[in-house]
Protein backbone atom coordinates (compact mmCIF):
# COMPACT_ATOMS: atom_id res chain seq x y z
CA UNK A 1 0.00 0.00 0.00
CA UNK A 2 1.46 3.45 -0.89
CA UNK A 3 2.75 5.51 2.04
CA UNK A 4 0.10 8.23 1.75
CA UNK A 5 -2.67 5.62 1.73
CA UNK A 6 -1.19 4.01 4.84
CA UNK A 7 -1.10 7.43 6.53
CA UNK A 8 -4.77 8.09 5.72
CA UNK A 9 -5.77 4.60 6.89
CA UNK A 10 -3.80 5.05 10.13
CA UNK A 11 -5.47 8.41 10.79
CA UNK A 12 -8.89 6.83 10.23
CA UNK A 13 -8.22 4.04 12.73
CA UNK A 14 -6.92 6.56 15.28
CA UNK A 15 -10.12 8.59 14.83
CA UNK A 16 -12.22 5.42 15.25
CA UNK A 17 -10.32 4.46 18.42
CA UNK A 18 -10.91 7.95 19.81
CA UNK A 19 -14.63 7.74 19.03
CA UNK A 20 -14.88 4.33 20.68
CA UNK A 21 -13.09 5.53 23.82
CA UNK A 22 -15.12 8.75 23.98
CA UNK A 23 -18.37 6.80 23.64
CA UNK A 24 -17.34 4.37 26.36
CA UNK A 25 -18.46 7.17 28.77
CA UNK A 26 -15.17 6.83 30.70
CA UNK A 27 -13.25 9.59 28.90
CA UNK A 28 -13.39 13.18 30.14
CA UNK A 29 -11.32 14.59 27.28
CA UNK A 30 -9.27 13.16 24.42
CA UNK A 31 -7.11 14.41 21.58
CA UNK A 32 -5.38 12.99 18.53
CA UNK A 33 -1.77 13.74 17.65
CA UNK A 34 -3.15 15.47 14.54
CA UNK A 35 -5.34 17.85 16.61
CA UNK A 36 -4.26 21.46 17.07
CA UNK A 37 -2.74 20.90 20.51
CA UNK A 38 -2.42 17.12 20.26
CA UNK A 39 1.14 16.92 18.97
CA UNK A 40 2.40 19.04 21.86
CA UNK A 41 0.78 16.73 24.42
CA UNK A 42 1.61 13.43 22.71
CA UNK A 43 5.21 13.97 21.57
CA UNK A 44 8.23 13.00 23.66
CA UNK A 45 11.99 13.10 23.02
CA UNK A 46 14.05 9.93 22.86
CA UNK A 47 16.72 10.40 25.55
CA UNK A 48 19.51 9.77 23.02
CA UNK A 49 19.83 10.51 19.32
CA UNK A 50 18.00 13.82 19.11
CA UNK A 51 14.71 12.45 17.74
CA UNK A 52 11.13 12.55 18.96
CA UNK A 53 8.33 9.99 18.98
CA UNK A 54 4.61 10.41 19.50
CA UNK A 55 1.53 8.49 20.55
CA UNK A 56 -1.56 8.53 18.33
CA UNK A 57 -4.10 9.49 20.96
CA UNK A 58 -4.27 10.67 24.55
CA UNK A 59 -6.58 12.14 27.11
CA UNK A 60 -8.10 12.07 30.58
CA UNK A 61 -10.27 9.30 32.01
CA UNK A 62 -13.15 9.58 34.45
CA UNK A 63 -14.95 7.50 37.04
CA UNK A 64 -14.03 5.34 40.02
CA UNK A 65 -10.32 4.50 40.25
CA UNK A 66 -9.66 6.06 36.83
CA UNK A 67 -10.86 9.54 37.81
CA UNK A 68 -8.63 12.22 36.24
CA UNK A 69 -5.99 9.70 35.17
CA UNK A 70 -4.24 10.38 31.87
CA UNK A 71 -3.80 7.91 29.03
CA UNK A 72 -1.46 7.60 26.05
CA UNK A 73 -2.50 5.34 23.20
CA UNK A 74 -0.94 3.68 20.19
CA UNK A 75 -3.46 2.61 17.53
CA UNK A 76 -2.85 -0.14 14.97
CA UNK A 77 -5.41 -0.70 12.24
CA UNK A 78 -3.95 -3.93 10.91
CA UNK A 79 -5.99 -6.83 9.56
CA UNK A 80 -3.08 -9.21 10.12
CA UNK A 81 -0.76 -9.60 13.07
CA UNK A 82 2.52 -9.84 11.17
CA UNK A 83 3.98 -6.37 11.83
CA UNK A 84 2.71 -5.76 15.33
CA UNK A 85 5.18 -7.76 17.43
CA UNK A 86 8.25 -5.59 16.72
CA UNK A 87 6.16 -2.40 16.80
CA UNK A 88 4.75 -3.38 20.18
CA UNK A 89 8.28 -3.76 21.59
CA UNK A 90 9.13 -0.26 20.37
CA UNK A 91 5.89 1.00 21.95
CA UNK A 92 6.92 -0.49 25.32
CA UNK A 93 10.21 1.41 25.11
CA UNK A 94 8.25 4.60 24.37
CA UNK A 95 6.09 3.99 27.44
CA UNK A 96 9.24 3.58 29.55
CA UNK A 97 10.56 6.91 28.27
CA UNK A 98 7.23 8.76 28.58
CA UNK A 99 6.79 7.66 32.19
CA UNK A 100 10.14 9.22 33.07
CA UNK A 101 9.71 12.31 30.90
CA UNK A 102 6.20 13.23 32.02
CA UNK A 103 4.72 10.88 34.68
CA UNK A 104 1.60 13.03 35.09
CA UNK A 105 0.74 12.45 31.45
CA UNK A 106 1.35 8.70 31.61
CA UNK A 107 -1.01 7.04 34.09
CA UNK A 108 -2.24 4.52 31.50
CA UNK A 109 -0.71 3.16 28.30
CA UNK A 110 -3.16 1.68 25.79
CA UNK A 111 -2.39 -0.40 22.72
CA UNK A 112 -5.53 -0.55 20.56
CA UNK A 113 -5.58 -2.89 17.59
CA UNK A 114 -8.08 -4.51 15.26
CA UNK A 115 -6.10 -7.75 15.10
CA UNK A 116 -4.58 -9.88 17.89
CA UNK A 117 -0.86 -10.54 17.61
CA UNK A 118 1.71 -12.80 19.28
CA UNK A 119 -1.21 -14.93 20.43
CA UNK A 120 1.04 -17.80 21.53
CA UNK A 121 2.56 -15.47 24.14
CA UNK A 122 -0.43 -13.14 24.67
CA UNK A 123 -0.34 -13.54 28.47
CA UNK A 124 3.28 -12.33 28.48
CA UNK A 125 2.76 -9.08 26.57
CA UNK A 126 2.19 -6.97 29.70
CA UNK A 127 4.93 -8.44 31.88
CA UNK A 128 8.15 -6.84 33.18
CA UNK A 129 10.13 -9.26 31.02
CA UNK A 130 8.42 -8.01 27.86
CA UNK A 131 8.80 -4.33 28.83
CA UNK A 132 12.49 -4.90 29.49
CA UNK A 133 12.78 -6.63 26.10
CA UNK A 134 11.26 -3.56 24.46
CA UNK A 135 13.65 -1.18 26.23
CA UNK A 136 16.64 -3.33 25.28
CA UNK A 137 15.44 -3.44 21.66
CA UNK A 138 15.55 0.38 21.62
CA UNK A 139 18.56 0.57 23.94
CA UNK A 140 20.54 2.99 21.80
CA UNK A 141 17.77 5.61 21.80
CA UNK A 142 16.62 4.94 25.39
CA UNK A 143 19.87 4.18 27.21
CA UNK A 144 22.54 5.57 24.88
CA UNK A 145 24.48 2.36 24.28
CA UNK A 146 24.55 -0.44 21.71
CA UNK A 147 26.01 -2.89 24.22
CA UNK A 148 23.23 -5.16 25.52
CA UNK A 149 24.94 -5.93 28.85
CA UNK A 150 25.70 -2.28 29.55
CA UNK A 151 22.12 -1.37 28.62
CA UNK A 152 20.67 -4.05 30.91
CA UNK A 153 22.66 -2.60 33.81
CA UNK A 154 21.15 0.85 33.16
CA UNK A 155 17.51 -0.25 33.18
CA UNK A 156 15.40 1.06 36.06
CA UNK A 157 13.51 -2.01 37.32
CA UNK A 158 11.06 0.10 39.33
CA UNK A 159 10.09 2.01 36.19
CA UNK A 160 9.75 -1.28 34.29
CA UNK A 161 7.30 -2.45 36.97
CA UNK A 162 5.39 0.84 36.84
CA UNK A 163 5.01 0.61 33.06
CA UNK A 164 3.76 -2.97 33.40
CA UNK A 165 1.05 -1.90 35.85
CA UNK A 166 -0.21 0.80 33.45
CA UNK A 167 -0.51 -1.28 30.25
CA UNK A 168 -3.79 -2.02 28.49
CA UNK A 169 -4.23 -4.31 25.46
CA UNK A 170 -7.51 -3.59 23.64
CA UNK A 171 -8.62 -5.54 20.58
CA UNK A 172 -11.52 -3.98 18.66
CA UNK A 173 -13.63 -5.09 15.74
CA UNK A 174 -16.04 -3.24 13.49
CA UNK A 175 -18.99 -4.83 15.28
CA UNK A 176 -17.56 -4.08 18.70
CA UNK A 177 -17.27 -0.42 17.72
CA UNK A 178 -21.08 -0.36 17.62
CA UNK A 179 -21.49 -1.60 21.22
CA UNK A 180 -21.02 1.85 22.78
CA UNK A 181 -23.77 4.40 23.25
CA UNK A 182 -24.68 6.74 20.42
CA UNK A 183 -23.37 10.33 20.22
CA UNK A 184 -26.89 11.58 21.05
CA UNK A 185 -27.05 9.37 24.15
CA UNK A 186 -23.56 10.49 25.15
CA UNK A 187 -24.70 14.13 24.85
CA UNK A 188 -27.65 13.41 27.13
CA UNK A 189 -25.37 11.71 29.65
CA UNK A 190 -23.05 14.74 29.61
CA UNK A 191 -26.04 17.04 30.29
CA UNK A 192 -27.02 14.87 33.28
CA UNK A 193 -23.44 14.94 34.59
CA UNK A 194 -23.32 18.73 34.31
CA UNK A 195 -26.59 19.07 36.22
CA UNK A 196 -25.09 16.89 38.96
CA UNK A 197 -21.82 18.84 38.94
CA UNK A 198 -19.89 15.82 37.63
CA UNK A 199 -18.64 17.36 34.36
Amino acid sequence: MPGEQLHVQGADYARRAKLWLDNSTRVRASWLVTDEFGAERLTFPWPHGGQDFSFDLGGILRGDRLENQSFLTEVKGYTTSSKQGPQYLSYLAKCYVALDEHPGNAHNFMWITWCPFNVETWNELCTPTKVKEGVLRERERVLGTQDADAAAALIDDDRIKNVTERLWLIVLSERQERLVISPAELGELERIRRRRGQA
